[in-house]
């Protein structure tokens, strides 16, 4: 599994600036999370498990670099993230960091290694929403909170590596694959993800315990297996969707039957109308 929370080829970032930027505003009162429709995974902190792990289930994916990241898992179809409306709103009870701190991101400078705030600039228009610098080419307090929390979001991550990092090398971590039947009858399997051996967790030695306790890597792992308990649910929502989509394309088709059959009605001879 791999995340796919940030941009797409035809929509890159650029770096925000108060001069390039500064007519422009953000309608924060209707975000758009249609960037995150085809995710089905997204990348969380280690500080997001207790309000995370109630509703999604919460796997490790090891990245390209071999780093490991922390996923909500938020479909179960490839392309078919199931907390994404149709009209872009978000349709779960908690929103993850990286996807609150969207359209703003760190992008790292090549030359020094220093981080600058990027944004997706489709997301900015000039007259509707909140401007993003005051007259005088200063950050407005929201944007100065979205930057502050975009710079916890990132410190977190990193944590969040550090400690999956302590999980492997406790040997804890082995990969998994899942069967899921949809209501429908479909038999999908998820693969490509790491969980948490609880046999091994439980067979560690104390002073493995104590130092994963410690650097908080054990929360980390036991809050991960009770999530998984939300494997369930995602295939009870995937279920509910399906449902819904079903119900508006019958609705959909009716109305173009009667529309069709009233088109034809009117195209008729007045002599051959009914009285």
């Amino acid at each position: 599994m791999t995340t796919d929370t940030h941009t797409r080829d035809n929509n890159p970032l650029v770096i925000l600036h108060r001069e390039t930027h500064g007519h422009l505003k953000l309608n924060r009162a209707a975000p758009d999370y249609g960037f995150a429709r085809d995710s089905v995974t997204v990348a969380l902190t280690v500080g997001e498990l207790p309000a995370a792990c109630a509703e999604f289930p919460c796997v490790m994916a090891r990245q390209p670099d071999g780093a490991l990241s922390l996923l909500a898992v938020t479909g179960l179809q490839v392309g078919h993230n199931l907390f994404v409306g149709a009209d872009g709103a978000w349709l779960g009870q908690y929103l993850p960091a990286t996807l609150a701190t969207w359209p703003f991101r760190l992008v790292r400078e090549s030359d020094d290694g220093r981080f600058l705030v990027a944004v997706r600039p489709d997301t900015l228009n000039p007259s509707v929403g909140d401007p993003l610098f005051n007259a005088q080419g200063q950050e407005l307090p929201w944007l100065l909170e979205r930057l502050r929390q975009l710079t916890e979001t990132d410190a977190g991550l990193s944590e969040t590596a550090g400690q999956l990092a302590q999980l492997d090398a406790a040997g804890v971590l082995t990969e998994r694959s899942l069967q899921v039947i949809l209501p429908d009858g479909r038999d999908l399997e998820l693969n490509g993800f790491l969980t948490v051996d609880e046999a091994r967790l439980q067979a560690l030695p104390e002073k493995t315990v104590h130092e994963l306790h410690t650097c908080g890597a054990l929360s980390l792992a036991y809050l991960h297996l009770l999530s998984l308990r939300q494997f369930r649910q995602l295939v009870l929502r995937s279920g509910d969707q399906a449902k819904q989509q079903a119900a508006q394309a019958a609705q959909a088709l009716q109305v173009a039957v009667a529309q069709s059959d009233t088109t034809r009605m009117a195209d008729l001879p007045v002599s051959m109308l009914p009285a």
